[in-house]
């Protein structure tokens, strides 16, 4: 490996470091108590080299919250290529529960913290994979209210029903308010209820 590969692999190494370090201390502290110092204590390299990397905490933040989307978009394939939009929905819902289940750390960094940027005009422009997904949740709904000539419904707010609901159940399970629902059952009651909600919006 010559020197310029090395190099760069190093900075990569580096920027990883420092990612980490801040998701812990977010997970931790709240994004209250994230602090460019903090990030350099823990990592003990100088807050200068993570300037060198990062201008501010928002760009470590966004950084963050686009690998959890990328981990998110893994859990997604099956939905991205399911054909009948009903179908889509369902997958969609299901991806996004076994994502939440399965990774409640990247969960409640993207869904669960203060805010996910210091502006929400910020969260809006940067939020490029959160967004790109929203989007392709609400094309489905789109697609599903056409084909079954459903009416009075709007598809963004169809998306907000079916997202916050899914949302719903994923905290439920993870804050275990569902083992007070029934005793050893979460990821059951989660299934059927999320099977519940598509029948009841959709009657299939």
């Amino acid at each position: 490996m010559g020197l310029t590969e090395r190099k760069e692999r190093e900075k990569i190494e580096l920027k990883n470091l420092i990612l980490d370090a801040a998701r812990k201390i977010l997970l931790a502290q709240g994004q209250d108590g994230l602090s460019i110092r903090k990030i350099a204590d823990e990592i003990e390299y100088s807050p200068a080299t993570i300037y060198l990397y990062f201008p501010d905490k928002d760009a470590i933040l966004h950084e963050l919250m686009e690998m959890g989307f990328g981990v998110m978009n893994e859990y997604m394939k099956t939905a991205y290529a399911e054909i009948d939009p009903v179908k889509r929905i369902h997958n969609i819902g299901h991806a996004y529960i076994r994502f939440g289940l399965e990774n409640k750390d990247w969960y409640e960094l993207m869904f669960n913290s203060d805010k996910p940027m210091k502006h929400i005009e910020k969260c809006c422009e940067d939020w490029d994979q959160g967004m790109a997904m929203f989007a392709f949740l609400t094309q489905t709904c789109k697609d599903a209210i056409i084909k079954l000539e459903i009416k009075n419904v709007e598809k963004d707010i169809l998306a907000l029903h079916l997202w916050s609901s899914v949302h719903g159940l994923v905290n439920l399970y993870l804050t275990e308010r569902l083992e007070i629902v029934k005793r050893n059952k979460s990821s059951e009651l989660v299934t059927k209820t999320l099977d519940a909600i598509i029948h009841t919006v959709f009657r299939k």
